[in-house]
């Protein structure tokens, strides 16, 4: 009796097993059939857009504005590449902005660009050639827009530099496999017994390549004072493309000046920004910290970050943001302590060492050549002493003269004492314990 129990409680069993099995297969099958409807690619349409590519202080930025854009932006006095193109996009729901297929469709549309001025003013610019070139070992001080015949001229030079590298290369390939190929010739004779001459070493390495250009491409070349400005894209027809007018506002910093970047020797890999003058910077006593500084400009918000990213959201139009532009990699700091003229110290070299073991720590050095490949960073290294309560640096340029917006005060931080924290938390204890025992002693008495 147990044993057919048994046996009809195993053919039970396994028919439960084949009737979740089918469900799970049937729900699988279902999931799959639901897959392409959700996953299918978002629907593209054709576009009219300006595409730019804008000096945003420090290098170029490349954005676009997709049709129901209604202004551009553009900093003053700076030349930039505004380009009309047809395209096609689409809506991204994730990040709920506007993307253009460029691998699709990236056609640029012939015409005269239209700009008119707030004064009624209307000039026309036609397309022209353009050019984007920097050296890699100093892209923010290199980096140069060139237009125009000039953007021929110097992409030819890049392309013949370029070119001249390749041959210097390949020339170099055949000195190693020379001297390789005498080194082998050597070691044969020998085993020989006889004697070959042996090369004096390798040839020198060449030094890299690091000049870059984009290819020459056709846009217009704007570069406009301060104002507000109506453009417009003329077809060859002399009508107007459709979606093509825009407001166009060149706007300028409100104010020029020197940020630093604070390295404290204790988190150098996470610096702090010193930005507006009348901001201080606070350390411990017996600390040593590095600061960087960079020339920089301070503008409207809204109008930078719309500039480099059209579809930018979350920006106020009454806020102002600091830019960092190129380094000032020269100047003297000047270390001024109760306002007595210090030593000026010099922008050096650095180097991080790690330090072995589990505790993972890191030391700071000054950079040797000899025995190191590269220095960490560079910076001007400021100690403070115990018993100063504040400093006052500043940058000092060549002539002598100190540079404006570089000053900033250093305040030290001073360590509270922890025994007067844990005596104040521990007086409600005490008040408590007290009322009990007034309490206790009361009800004893009565």
């Amino acid at each position: 009796m147990n044993s057919q129990t048994n046996h009809k409680d195993t053919k039970t069993q396994r028919k439960q097993r084949r009737n979740f099995y089918f469900l799970c297969v049937f729900v699988s099958l279902w999931l799959l059939s639901a897959l392409p409807a959700a996953a299918q690619s978002p629907e593209r349409r054709a576009a009219f857009v300006w595409a730019t590519t804008v000096f945003a202080g420090v290098q170029y930025e490349s954005t676009f504005y997709p049709p129901d854009s209604e202004t551009l932006y553009l900093l003053a006095d700076a030349s930039h590449v505004l380009a009309p193109r047809r395209t096609l996009v689409y809506d991204w729901p994730i990040t709920n902005r506007l993307l253009a297929d460029w691998l699709a469709r990236n056609e640029l549309v012939t015409g005269t660009l239209a700009l008119r001025d707030s004064a009624g003013q209307t000039q026309r610019l036609a397309l022209t050639a353009y050019v984007i070139q920097f050296d890699g070992d100093a892209p923010a001080e290199t980096v140069a827009l060139h237009s125009g015949a000039e953007a021929q001229a110097q992409y030819a030079a890049f392309d013949q530099a370029r070119q001249a590298y390749a041959a210097a290369l390949h020339a170099q390939f055949q000195l190693e496999q020379e001297y390789q190929a005498a080194l082998t010739a050597a070691a044969q004779a020998a085993t020989k017994g006889e004697k070959l001459p042996i090369p004096a070493g390798p040839p020198p390495p060449l030094p890299p390549f690091t000049s870059y250009s984009t290819e020459v491409k056709q846009a217009f070349v704007l570069n406009l004072p301060v104002g507000d400005y109506t453009l417009w894209l003329e077809r060859p027809d002399g009508s107007e493309q459709p979606t093509s007018r825009k407001q166009l506002r060149a706007f300028a910093p409100r104010r020029y000046g020197v940020g630093y970047s604070v390295m404290p020797a204790s988190k150098w890999t996470v610096p702090e920004q010193s930005n507006d003058p009348g901001n201080a910077v606070y350390a411990l006593p017996g600390s040593t910290f590095y600061l960087q500084p960079f020339a920089e400009f301070e503008v409207n918000e809204l109008a930078y970050r719309r500039m480099i990213d059209a579809q930018a959201s979350g920006l106020r139009a009454d806020r102002y943001v600091w830019v960092h532009t190129t380094p000032y990699a020269g100047a003297i700091l000047q270390l001024l302590r109760q306002d007595q003229t210090g030593a000026g110290i010099a922008n050096q070299p650095y180097f991080v060492r790690q330090l072995p073991g589990a505790s993972l720590g890191y030391q700071i050095e000054a950079f040797d050549p000899a025995t190191q490949k590269s220095p960490s960073f560079y910076g001007y290294a400021i100690p403070v002493e115990e018993g100063q309560n504040a400093y006052r640096v500043q940058l000092i340029a060549a002539d002598g003269q100190a540079v404006p917006g570089s000053s900033r005060e250093i305040r030290t931080i001073r360590a509270v004492d922890r025994r007067i924290v844990y005596a104040f938390s521990l007086l409600p204890l005490l008040i408590g314990a007290g009322v009990l025992l007034w309490r206790r002693g009361r009800v004893v008495n009565a």
